[in-house]
Formats: structure tokens, C-alpha cells, sequence
């Protein structure tokens, strides 16, 4: 039976991190909490405490595999590791590092669990199928990350949240109007999440945003973009004609969606629905389209919402777009900048 050594799930509740000592060897798991079972992620090989094997060796049923002698740099057995061992979780939940006395011990990043990689181990020589040698490089990158995430936990699980939420809503208030009304978002406790109406100077028109969700990185935007200082954080922003409730409840089951299932909501991201899920905003609505620039339409103009930094990264406010099916095929076949060409070509508003 496998000895846990360590194990911590993640502040976000998405990933659980275990690191288990086996026949011979030691493991770090990822696993992922999303789902109705826990799965597996990634499982990097960390050490091994016993004479490395030198040819196939068959591990037992329910065991993972022994790391042969030519992939660890002491293939009669890694030095021992101690009890002075911690796990950091990188900001974005979906990586994490075992760390000790000397720096990085083991690490998953986000990207883990294909292509044949599934982490850095300190003691892995060369690159194999259950670990990747820590290089100079590789090292300077995670361990900058490690001291950058530790700053950044020690910051956010202490007394953050009344700066986040005055920095958020002092932003709103300047670019948009009061405060109206306020609504609390999701049922998890971490991070926390507000969304409030503010109406647009002395017009019918009334926009809600999320206060909360820039407060820190999304998973796997630095996978997918080239700059992702400029697309990790976000906010979300709804404009209507009227005070209702249905721009809020509209945020609510948007905002929960980045850390409640480890990933990310961009630019010309689409969630998909069917015509006359969301009621509220017509009968021929099908699905809901993310932009920094939607269409202008020819009401008024729209407020500017840039400007707002966290921790030295630019928060982008992601407008919400209801679209029907045309758009909705038109967004995932082509690119989100079609969508919005085709939206503004019918005279579509950000208002919506």
C-alpha cells in the first residue's frame, strides 16, 4: 500500500495534489476535482529510494511505473528526502511544486499530462516518459514562479478582499456610475465574487459587472495566448435598459466558470445554448459571446472600462453578447471578429 506522504487540494477546490512513496519510488499526483469522480491530471516520478531497475521490470498490478536507471541521475537511490518537503500551488490552481530546503523538488505545470510530459523532477535525467530533468532553464523558470505564487497566496488568503472589492467597484463608480445594487456570486467561498449595477449618468441604460474575478490568474491562458500577462486577468460587464435582475443572474453562471472548472474566458469565447435559454433576452437567443468590443450600435456610447490593474497585470472587461444561432455558428466556424463584423452589419448594440 502506498504511503501519503503529502496531499493539499488546491484553495480554488479544482485540483488535489498527493505525493505518494511506492514500491521503490515516489510520485506527485494532479489530480482533477471537477467532475463527479476525481481523475487523474498528471503523475510525475519524483524519486526513487531503492536500487533503480536496469532492464523491463513489470511493476505490480495498480502500481505505476519504476523509473529505469538511465532516467535519474543516482540510479542506486536519490538522496534522502526528508520531512522538510511543502507544496505550492502556482496562482492559477492548476499547477503546483514540491518544494524543500534546496528549491524546486518536482513540479506539474498546467500544460502536464500529454504529450508524454507530466512534470520536472530535480533528480530525472534527461527526458522520459514519467519525468523531465530539471534544466537550468526549467529550474529558473519554476522557481521564480514558486516565489511569485508564495507572494501572491500570503497576499490573497489574507486580507485582500476589501482592497479587491474597493478597487474594483472605486473603478465602476469613476467609469460608469453609483453603485445601485450588489449581488454576491457562486456558492464557493474563494474566491469571492460580487456583481453590481450602476446606471450610466442620467440614461436608461444600467451596467452590470463582476468585481472579484481579476483578482487572480486564470489557468491555461499561457498555453493558448502570446501574451498572457494581457489576457489572465478579467471582469465581466452586461449593459441593459432597465434595472432588472437578468444581467446579474446572467454574470453569475458566467463568473463561477474560471476557477469553478480550472480554465480560462477570453476574447470571442462562446458558451453555447439553444434558442429560448435565455428568455430574458429574446426568444431567438442561443448563446452567449465574450468581447472587449462589441458592436456599438447606436445608442450611446460605450463607457471605457480599461485602466483597472492587478498586481501589475491590465484587467480586461469582457462585454456580454447574447446571439442567436446564425452568429453562434458564424463565432465558431470562423473567429469572434466575424461574429462581431456580422453583428454590427445588423445594427446589434452592446446593449443588450
Amino acid at each position: 500500500m502506498p504511503e501519503l506522504l503529502l496531499q493539499e487540494t488546491s484553495p480554488y477546490g479544482t485540483r488535489r495534489a498527493s505525493l505518494l512513496r511506492g514500491e521503490g519510488d515516489l510520485y506527485l499526483y494532479l489530480e482533477d476535482l471537477v467532475g463527479p469522480t476525481p481523475a487523474t491530471a498528471s503523475a510525475v516520478w519524483v524519486a526513487n529510494y531503492t536500487p533503480a531497475p536496469t532492464g523491463r521490470e513489470e511493476s505490480p498490478p495498480g502500481t505505476p511505473p519504476r523509473m529505469g536507471a538511465g532516467g535519474t541521475y543516482f540510479p542506486e537511490g536519490c538522496p534522502d528526502l526528508g520531512r522538510a518537503m511543502s507544496l505550492v500551488w502556482f496562482e492559477e490552481g492548476d499547477a503546483v511544486a514540491i518544494v524543500d530546503a534546496e528549491g524546486v523538488l518536482a513540479a506539474i505545470p498546467g500544460w502536464a499530462g500529454r504529450s508524454e510530459f507530466y512534470g520536472y523532477s530535480r533528480y530525472a535525467r534527461g527526458r522520459s516518459p514519467l519525468a523531465w530533468e530539471l534544466t537550468r532553464d526549467a529550474k529558473g523558470a519554476l522557481e521564480t514562479k514558486v516565489v511569485e505564487s508564495r507572494d501572491f497566496w500570503s497576499w490573497r488568503l489574507g486580507a485582500a478582499w476589501p482592497e479587491v472589492r474597493a478597487a474594483g467597484l472605486g473603478h465602476l463608480e469613476e467609469r460608469v456610475g453609483p453603485q445601485e445594487a450588489a449581488w454576491p456570486l457562486g456558492s464557493a467561498r474563494f474566491p469571492e465574487l460580487i456583481a453590481t449595477r450602476h446606471r450610466l449618468g442620467e440614461q436608461q441604460i444600467w451596467v452590470t459587472a463582476t468585481t472579484g474575478l481579476s483578482a487572480q490568474r486564470m489557468a491555461g491562458v499561457e498555453q493558448y495566448v502570446d501574451e498572457p500577462e494581457k489576457a489572465a486577468r478579467i471582469e465581466l460587464a452586461i449593459a441593459r435598459t432597465h434595472p432588472d435582475q437578468a444581467g446579474a443572474e446572467m454574470l453569475s453562471s458566467l463568473a463561477t466558470i474560471p476557477f469553478g472548472r480550472c480554465t480560462w474566458l477570453g476574447e470571442g469565447h462562446t458558451i453555447g445554448g439553444a434558442p429560448g435559454n435565455y428568455p430574458a433576452f429574446g426568444p431567438d437567443k442561443a448563446a452567449v459571446l465574450l468581447t472587449a468590443s462589441p458592436p456599438a450600435g447606436d445608442q450611446a456610447p460605450r463607457p471605457d472600462l480599461s485602466g483597472l490593474v492587478r498586481r501589475r497585470d491590465p484587467v480586461t472587461y469582457l462585454w456580454v453578447m447574447l446571439i442567436d444561432e446564425e452568429t453562434f455558428r458564424l463565432a465558431r466556424g470562423r473567429d469572434a471578429r466575424a461574429a462581431v463584423a456580422h453583428l454590427q452589419a445588423r445594427g446589434a448594440s452592446w446593449i443588450q
